[in-house]
């Protein structure tokens, strides 16, 4: 992790301290309410009941709230302090917070029962996502399953934001909500694909109103044998 990602990182979090910006409310409800719906089910869906689980890149970790317990030990991972923190104050379903870069997890191989991501994919260019997704690989057990939030192209939040952003934008500065998304899916079938490339076995690719089409959820195995 490069100094300058994580003063981007540092500095995009700091701007939603608090909420106090009408972006970071509305960001906040968002997570709260659909965010964490959508991820309570998929959570509960594909993975079990028991054993390590890492949201790797959980930021303030609102939309995991309702993330259950039961006889797990979750963990939230991110790179950014000011995240961590906030992490810490809205009082997360983890049990521990780590400070780590999702491209080296300090787990250790097949030690981990789920993985889990929202908002993060889209930030990494592909060969680097490639290298977070067999690192996820790494990490999982045989049977252990990384659920992905990775916003594609055609998703409601790029619907909604991307022209505000550029009316916001000025020649030779544009404007965003987010670090720069390089990486967004244009279909299920890149989803699947990028799965596969990494040697997870794709098991889901929705794109539903679940999560009120703000992202498709890939959903990929690592192989039992």
């Amino acid at each position: 992790m490069s100094t300058r990602e994580r003063e981007v990182w540092d500095r995009h979090w700091r701007g939603l301290r608090g909420e106090s910006s009408l972006f970071g409310r509305l960001a906040s409800f968002v997570r709260r309410t659909v965010l964490r719906r959508a991820v309570r089910h998929y959570t509960g869906r594909f993975f079990p009941a028991e054993g390590t689980l890492v949201e790797a890149g959980c930021g303030t970790g609102q939309a995991s709230t309702g993330v259950r317990r039961l006889r797990r030990r979750l963990i939230g991972l991110d790179f950014s302090l000011p995240a961590l923190a906030q992490a810490r104050r809205d009082a997360g379903p983890y049990q521990v917070l780590l400070r780590a870069d999702i491209r080296a997890l300090p787990f250790r191989a097949g030690s981990v029962a789920g993985i889990w991501s929202l908002g993060v994919m889209e930030h990494f260019p592909p060969g680097d996502g490639r290298a977070i997704l067999e690192e996820f690989r790494r990490a999982l057990r045989p049977g252990g399953c990384a659920v992905l939030f990775w916003p594609p192209e055609f998703g409601l939040s790029r619907l909604v934001l991307a022209p505000v952003e550029w009316l916001r934008s000025r020649p030779g500065r544009r404007f965003r909500f987010f670090p720069e998304e390089v990486n967004r899916l244009r279909s299920r079938r890149h989803a699947r694909r990028a799965l596969r490339e990494a040697g997870l076995e794709p098991v889901a690719a929705d794109f539903t109103p679940r999560d009120a089409f703000i992202h498709l959820v890939a959903v990929g195995r690592k192989p039992a044998a």
